[in-house]
């Protein structure tokens, strides 16, 4: 069996690889992975120009950049924001290789709400963002008012912040929001102020890299003393979910 996995921007992204993998040991499941960076053709040279003007759509990326300082992935990396118009079709060519190469499941390892249509997929095709949308719907129908703290990459928190609010359940949702770039955990520390009933991170992997906060998710909870949802984990769930894999209901059953 074979998962495949998508990020934003170029390659090697082993922490994802590593995160899927090891939460599939956990579970008993046997699989390979294989891993697609959209943006792993082109040089910093052909990405510069396709950097998002002001009021468009923006992707985030991690992308190899000469002369850069590091950022969460180390020296030589940079996290940019591209036309996120331009990068769907780096998506499909990716989703098509994918699939030509077999896998069984296709993961966006992406902070970035698609449209249902927006791609074709001859397999499961996971898309986190609307995994988390889903959660916070359900949640804001149940109650008159769901208190939704928002912390996402500042490049796009307009784009974000509008995103949700265009939402049909909006009308439900009292929404605080922070902005960070990398370390999430000052941004986090500000919106602590307030109470929230759930708190999302409209990012993607935060966690999974070896230069981030140890425990984050668990500090996170405790912090905020509510639930807190990381794209990463639903899609993770998910995926292997799905993938024919061998999971063991039964075994999973027993004391």
């Amino acid at each position: 069996m074979k998962l495949g996995l998508i990020t934003t921007g170029q390659g090697p992204r082993t922490a994802y690889e590593q995160y899927f993998a090891g939460i599939g040991r956990t579970l008993g499941l046997r699989f390979d992975i294989e891993s697609a960076h959209i943006l792993d053709p082109l040089w910093w040279d052909e990405i510069r120009p396709h950097l998002a003007a002001p009021g468009r759509p923006v992707l985030g990326a991690h992308v190899h950049v000469p002369g850069a300082t590091g950022n969460r992935l180390g020296p030589g990396w940079d996290h940019v924001y591209v036309d996120l118009d331009w990068a769907l079709a780096h998506f499909q060519t990716a989703i098509d290789r994918l699939a030509a190469a077999g896998a069984d499941v296709i993961v966006l390892c992406c902070g970035t709400l698609f449209a249902p249509d927006q791609f074709r997929c001859p397999v499961p095709l996971v898309a986190p963002c609307d995994l988390v949308m889903r959660i916070v719907q359900g949640m804001a129908l149940t109650r008159d008012r769901l208190r939704l703290g928002l912390m996402s990459s500042i490049g796009h928190a307009a784009q974000d912040v509008a995103l949700w609010q265009e939402q049909d359940f909006a009308g439900r949702l009292d929404i605080a929001y922070e902005g960070f770039e990398g370390n999430p955990m000052p941004a986090a520390e500000r919106l602590s102020a307030m109470r929230h009933d759930l708190v999302v991170l409209w990012s993607f992997g935060l966690g999974t890299q070896e230069s981030d906060i140890d425990h984050m998710a668990a500090r996170l909870e405790a912090l905020f003393g509510c639930p807190v949802i990381m794209p990463h984990r639903l899609a993770a769930m998910t995926a292997l979910a799905i993938l024919p894999a061998g999971f063991d209901d039964q075994a999973m059953a027993r004391p």
